[in-house]
């Protein structure tokens, strides 16, 4: 599970848990070839600039089993904390595996 921590000067805390189920399911719909079509067409279609831009990478199967992989990883290393920042204003946001 994946926990992010926000913490402002105003008193806000904010916990919040992502299992990774959720992780999967997410990556599994933005890596779907439907997804990146429409993501393309957006794209294409609100571009200032004439140039295509594709988001489909050369196999999308490849890159959703690339992607799942990775996360079934990432339980392999529990307690890793990959981002801890504290800003000038007093924000503090920290990710832990």
């Amino acid at each position: 599970m994946i926990k992010v921590k926000i913490k402002t000067d105003k008193n806000l805390r904010l916990n919040i848990p992502i299992p990774y189920a959720i992780l999967k399911a997410g990556c599994s719909l933005l890596t779907s070839e439907m997804f990146l079509k429409n993501i393309t067409k957006w794209a294409n279609h609100h571009s200032e600039h004439k140039t295509n831009i594709s988001f489909i990478p050369l196999n999308s199967k490849l890159s959703k089993e690339l992607v799942k992989q990775t996360i079934g990883e990432l339980r392999c290393y529990e307690g890793l904390i990959l981002v801890d920042v504290k800003l000038k204003d007093g924000t503090e946001v920290s990710v832990k595996l």
